[in-house]
């Protein structure tokens, strides 16, 4: 290995270990109560050091939503797209649990960053492009169960995608507005309402309707 490749090699395990320390960090007190020189602090580095790898703590909050979603996006296309058909319920849903109890801070902070963008602008294009592929995700896994179903793929005027990640999202985000509950409760509750929502989307009715 060259001089420059493990030079690289050094920074990019600074980074990631600056992120750790950062989601952990933010994931804990939330977005407005979290400066760059606590972060700083807690990572065992100079303020320059955090400076150096980051121009502002808006740049890290980005890094650090958009290592975790794309960790979560690429386990949700594992068991949705990538795996059989067979059996796909059960894994999303056992994905969804682990999301909500052993993700839960981090995910928490997702909802955090999204608020954030309504008055940040530079976190807008990372909330559209996460919910971009997030839609994206939902609607081949819909057409995959609708090609099973016998019906034909969705349009791009078809409100079902919006439906079920709204669905999910509004779920998730009761589970963490009260975190006392049990998370399990919201996994059944989604274990109750997703077949429901599936089966008016994929019933034969609904495609003639539209």
């Amino acid at each position: 290995m060259t001089r420059s490749a493990r030079s690289q090699t050094k920074a990019d395990a600074k980074r990631a270990y600056l992120i750790e320390q950062a989601t952990r960090c933010l994931a804990e007190k939330g977005y407005a109560r979290v400066s760059l020189r606590d972060i700083a602090r807690e990572s065992g580095v100079s303020l320059g050091i955090l400076h150096y790898y980051f121009a502002s703590k808006e740049d890290l909050l980005l890094a650090v939503i958009s290592g975790y979603k794309e960790r979560f996006l690429r386990e949700l296309e594992q068991e949705l797209l990538s795996a059989p058909l067979e059996g796909w319920m059960d894994r999303l849903l056992a994905v969804l649990r682990r999301a909500l109890v052993e993700d839960q801070a981090v995910h928490r902070l997702w909802y955090d960053f999204q608020v954030q963008a309504m008055y940040l602008p530079a976190f807008r294009d990372g909330v559209r492009e996460i919910r971009a592929r997030l839609f994206e995700l939902i609607g081949e896994m819909l057409d995959r169960l609708r090609r099973e179903a016998g019906l034909s793929p969705l349009t791009e005027a078809d409100e079902a995608v919006p439906l079920l990640y709204s669905l999910i999202d509004g779920l998730f985000f009761q589970a963490l507005l009260h975190e006392a509950d049990d998370p399990e409760q919201t996994v059944n509750r989604l274990e109750q309402a997703l077949p429901r929502m599936l089966a008016l989307l994929l019933s034969p009715s609904s495609q003639t309707e539209r």
